[in-house]
């Protein structure tokens, strides 16, 4: 038969056991009961209690000693005369224990409070501190965009104002992504220095140049050009690509002029020092240009009609292709990245042979014509 517990009777019998001399004394009324008794064991937490007195059988009801279970599960039980009442109290000890254990957490969630507080005013303080510090850095990029352009500006002026003899001016634009220099000479003063410098020279001095940009402002794109002051004409034009500088020479029609006036000068005369064959045959030399296409045409006029049989004497011969060969090295010293070609004519604009120069520097004749 499945029995059932109930505290609250066995509270009433266990007091009746237990106290029933006070409870008796309390005036309480008497009954006789029915009960059994069958040896029933008490166990708590796997272990078995002592029983005295015996736990009964009533009315399909087990009863056992109030005291003895309570005391097992760690609980006080005493008898309140003056509420007629059986009193259970827990452990002291435990619930002492139990109380520290509260006033520990509740003082160990203080402390973490505490410090959640400190850590908040730090993370303000901090966040405050890292607004200042971009807005210093941002104010520190600015300047250094500013002042790029100038320090470059400056260092040119200190290393570079007088460079081959020649003086020049430097005007920067831009910040440390993005520089352009412009680099002023006057002609008018310096032309026969700056002629007389090779190219490879400049792009030398120019290399130096971007070298120190790179070093200095090494995520600028670096470009500029070289300008005669005197005609306000374009020289050299020069850009970066990476870590390489492209520099292109840049030709007007007065440099076009000049050169013609060069060629005439060494090669429109005394052509006999080339061979007594050309006599005192003379030439007149014209040179046409595009700065775009970088070509450059030579046009080499002889008047036969003075001088017939000097030509007829050089015609196909290798002096008179060694000195059309000067002249076109002559003008590559000048324009080294140009196509030359030309031909010579009579003073009846007839052509009397033709040249061009392969990609490889050969120059190559024509001699093929009827005039």
């Amino acid at each position: 038969m499945k029995k059932r517990l109930y505290v609250l009777l066995a509270v009433i019998v266990s007091g009746t056991l237990i106290f029933s001399s006070a409870a008796m004394a309390a005036g309480a009324s008497a009954k006789n009961i029915k009960a059994y008794f069958n040896s029933i064991k008490i166990i708590v937490d796997g272990k078995q209690q002592a029983s005295t007195p015996e736990p009964f059988i009533y009315n399909n009801v087990t009863y056992v000693p109030i005291r003895l279970v309570s005391t097992a599960l760690g609980a006080n039980v005493s008898w309140d005369g003056s509420k007629n009442a059986v009193v259970i109290s827990k452990n002291a000890e435990a619930n002492q224990a139990l109380q520290q254990q509260i006033a520990d957490l509740k003082n160990q969630l203080a402390q973490k409070e505490s410090q959640i507080t400190q850590l908040t005013q730090q993370n303000t303080y901090l966040q405050i501190r890292v607004s200042d510090l971009e807005a210093s850095l941002k104010n520190q990029t600015s300047t250094k965009n500013v002042n790029a352009a100038k320090d470059l500006e400056d260092y040119l002026y200190d290393e570079y104002s007088r460079w081959k003899s020649m003086d020049f001016d430097y005007d920067v634009d831009g910040d440390e992504d993005d520089l352009e220099v412009t680099i002023g000479i006057d002609l008018s003063e310096y032309k026969s220095k700056w002629n007389s410098t090779s190219q490879s020279s400049i792009k030398s001095w120019l290399n130096d140049i971007f070298d120190y940009v790179q070093d200095e402002y090494p995520d600028a794109d670096f470009s500029g050009t070289i300008e005669d002051t005197d005609k306000d004409k374009t020289l050299v034009k020069f850009s970066s690509s990476g870590s390489k500088l492209t520099v292109t020479f840049k030709y007007t029609e007065y440099d076009f002029d000049d050169l013609e006036d060069e060629l005439n000068d060494e090669f429109g005369d005394n052509l006999d020092d080339y061979s007594s064959k050309f006599g005192s045959m003379t030439a007149d030399i014209t040179v046409d240009g595009d700065e775009d296409d970088e070509e450059i045409y030579i046009t080499i006029t002889v008047d036969t009609s003075d001088y017939g049989d000097e030509w007829d004497a050089v015609r196909e011969t290798s002096y008179a292709e060694r000195w059309i060969k000067d002249i076109v090295n002559y003008v590559l010293d000048e324009y080294d990245d140009y196509d030359i070609s030309g031909e010579v004519v009579n003073q009846n604009d007839d052509t009397m042979m033709t040249f061009d120069v392969s990609s490889s520097g050969n120059v190559n004749f024509d001699w093929d014509y009827n005039y």
